[in-house]
């Protein structure tokens, strides 16, 4: 059986050239210390980030889109909860994936006849 080694410098099947090189690339990945190359310290980076409008709005969509994942899981267990049988509550929860699919299959469409329409609209600019 193959079983990596822990370490580069206890590899055999390693040349030395190549154990050396693998050292070096360890030392380098292990990145700077408590300053990055232009002097601006792990505190200071906090604050930037804190501060920063970018990380707050994916914040914001990252809560939103776990929000809408969870409602898929809890859906059926909720309409379970006002006492119908397992089949009954299926099909209950069928009517919102249908609509949602149709709904993306006319968007997909209608986004399809935009793009087309803006590279018509872009080749016929071009030519004139």
């Amino acid at each position: 059986m193959f079983i990596l080694p822990d370490f580069p410098a206890t590899s055999k099947w390693l040349s030395p050239l190549e154990r050396h090189l693998v050292e070096k690339r360890l030392e380098e990945d292990v990145g700077v210390g408590d300053e990055d190359a232009n002097g601006i310290s792990s505190k200071e980076s906090l604050i930037m980030a804190f501060t920063d409008w970018k990380v707050w709005w994916m914040t914001l969509s990252l809560i939103s889109m776990f929000i809408s994942l969870s409602f898929n899981a809890y859906f059926p267990t909720l309409v379970k909860t006002m006492g119908f049988s397992d089949t009954i509550t299926l099909l209950m929860c069928a009517p919102p994936w249908i609509v949602a699919t149709m709904a993306t299959f006319v968007v997909n469409r209608q986004v399809m006849y935009f793009l087309l329409f803006l590279v018509v609209i872009h080749a016929n600019h071009s030519t004139t």
